[in-house]
C-alpha cells in the first residue's frame, strides 16, 4: 500500500469528527455526492477523457495494474463507511470506521517493512496482528473493550481473505460484531 493510500484510509478517521461537527445526513449527502463525482470520473477516464486534478489524484494513489480498468477500491472503502454509518448505532459505525481507517494501513505498513511470515499472497502475520493491535487500541476508545477486541479480530479475518475487498468488507464485519458482542455484554 503507497504512502498516498495509507493517507487516504486514516483520512477517514474525519468521517467520524464530521458527523459530529454537521451531521450524519449532511456527510452521508457529502460521501454519496463524493461516489457519483468520482464513478463519473472514472468512466470519463477509461473513455479517455480526463478531468484534470482529480484524474491524476486517482492515478497517482492507485496501483499500475489497477489502472487499466475501473479502479473501485475507492468506492468498497466509501461504501463500506456509508453502510456502517447506516446500519449501527453511532459509537459502532464510528469504532467500525476507525477499525479499516488504522487497521489496513498499518497492517500494510509493518507487513511491507518488518513482515516475514506470508499467511497469504502478500498478507503477513506481523502485519496483521500489528493491523489488530491498533484496530482494537482505537475501537476500544469508543466501544466496549471486548466488543472492541472481537470487531478488531472479525475486520483483521476480512484483511486477510480480502473477498470481494477489505475496505468494504472490514467496516461491515466489525460492526456486525461489535454490534452483537455489544448486544450479549448488555
Amino acid at each position: 500500500m503507497t504512502d498516498l493510500r495509507k493517507l487516504i484510509h486514516l483520512s477517514a478517521l474525519l468521517i467520524p469528527i464530521l458527523t459530529e461537527v454537521t451531521s450524519k445526513t449532511v456527510v452521508l449527502t457529502a460521501m454519496c455526492v463524493t461516489l457519483i463525482v468520482y464513478t463519473l470520473e472514472e468512466i470519463l477516464r477509461l473513455k479517455g477523457r480526463r478531468l484534470p486534478v482529480l484524474t491524476s489524484f486517482t492515478l497517482r494513489m492507485s496501483r499500475p495494474e489497477e489502472t487499466a480498468g475501473f479502479i473501485i477500491r475507492p468506492i468498497y472503502l466509501a461504501v463500506g463507511i456509508i453502510l456502517a454509518l447506516v446500519f449501527f448505532p453511532i459509537s459502532i459505525a464510528y469504532a467500525s470506521i476507525g477499525v479499516v481507517a488504522v487497521g489496513d494501513p498499518v497492517a500494510a505498513y509493518v507487513g511491507g517493512k518488518i513482515g516475514r511470515t506470508h499467511v497469504r499472497r502478500k498478507k503477513t502475520l506481523e502485519g496483521l496482528i500489528a493491523g489488530f493491535i491498533a484496530s482494537f487500541l482505537l475501537a476500544a476508545l469508543i466501544v466496549y473493550p471486548i466488543a472492541a477486541f472481537a470487531g478488531s479480530a472479525g475486520a483483521m479475518l476480512m484483511e486477510l481473505l480480502d473477498i470481494p475487498d477489505d475496505n468494504l468488507t472490514m467496516p461491515i464485519a466489525a460492526g456486525a460484531i461489535m454490534m452483537l458482542v455489544t448486544l450479549v455484554v448488555s
